[in-house]
């Protein structure tokens, strides 16, 4: 049977998360006693013993001028003798037609390698976001004359939080909503995963910050005039998966570029309520999206289309959403 588990019964996703992950003891403790309250987590149970789950976190998204809450899917999970048998599938089949129904516009998640990649693919997620592959640690500059590199304290949050909101404005059309709260909420998960936040300030300005683990930037922004310090290389990788949930508030929340109507027909094998011929009306973040028989322009599956609303992968003709490479969410937990 699958269900939510009620606050009183999270914790007993211990035992399967324990199981199929390898995360330190530090921070599973840390996970299950200051985040899971905050989740959802659905499980599929036989005879009473929970063999899959899937943990949805709250997130707070920028979209443009806009921020909505989306769920950032986290900790799928199969006990081994259950796999291969749809359990997860079902599971997702389950809090996608939820998250549907509640109007939710899109959801996201990280896969660990490309095997999970090709089982999200065929329940409509594609890559939207790259990650850049990281210098060696001979190969970083270090700051020179008036730009100071430091660990940021608990106090630098409230400059930092201005510097990346503006930052994620400019540069992204969607991004996690960067405001004092995210960066006391990473610094707390740093302490216990031995990482920190480093913060480049020039003449009291902060210019750039780096989130580090394990020697790794796990997230770096820095301005224009900063951009040599930097650890990332121009080389690439996917990173994170998207799928499209309500497309006409997907569309509503980032807006699209210029004024027109198109019909288009989607393929959507998970959420019927997405399959089909639409005639689609915008006028920026005005758009009206209806049923239709008319000739359908363009033919798409939901992954494609979430791909080129998020300007990952643009599709010919289709009118542009986000901006190329638009997306950028380098979530942890």
């Amino acid at each position: 049977m699958i269900r939510y588990l009620e606050k009183k019964e999270k914790l007993n996703i211990r035992s399967i998360y324990e199981q199929c992950f390898q995360d330190s003891k530090e921070y599973t403790d840390y996970y299950m006693n200051n985040c899971l309250k905050n989740n959802f987590v659905a499980v599929d149970e036989e005879d009473g013993e929970i063999i899959g789950a899937v943990h949805l976190i709250p997130k707070t998204v920028t979209t443009g001028k806009l921020k909505t809450n989306v769920f950032y899917i986290y900790g799928v999970s199969t006990l081994e003798k259950y796999r291969r048998k749809g359990v997860m599938k079902s599971i997702f089949k389950y809090i996608l037609s939820d998250m549907y129904e509640d109007m939710e516009a899109f959801t996201y998640l990280i896969p660990s390698d490309e095997t999970n990649a090709m089982i999200y693919r065929k329940l409509g997620f594609e890559y939207v976001m790259d990650k850049e592959l990281q210098k060696k640690e001979e190969a970083r500059k270090k700051p020179s004359h008036s730009l100071i590199l430091r660990k940021a304290e608990p106090s630098d949050f409230p400059r930092l939080a201005i510097f990346a909101e503006s930052a994620m404005e400019e540069r992204y059309d969607v991004s996690l909503t960067k405001n004092r709260d995210y960066f006391k909420k990473m610094n707390d998960l740093l302490e216990v995963e031995d990482g920190r936040i480093e913060i480049y300030v020039e003449n009291k300005v902060v210019v750039g910050y780096r989130i580090v683990v394990d020697d790794e930037a796990i997230e770096e922004v820095l301005d224009n005039e900063t951009q040599s310090m930097t650890w990332l290389l121009n080389e690439k990788k996917p990173y994170a998966m998207a799928r499209i949930i309500n497309l006409r508030k997907t569309l509503r929340l980032i807006g699209m570029r210029g004024v027109g109507q198109f019909v288009i027909e989607i393929e959507d094998s998970v959420l019927p309520g997405n399959n089909g011929r639409f005639k689609i009306s915008y006028e920026h973040t005005n758009i009206k999206m209806e049923p239709t028989t008319e000739e359908a322009e363009f033919h798409v599956t939901i992954g494609q289309l979430t791909q080129h609303v998020f300007g990952y992968k643009l599709i010919d003709g289709l009118p542009e959403v986000c901006m190329k490479h638009g997306f950028f969410i380098n979530d942890y937990v």
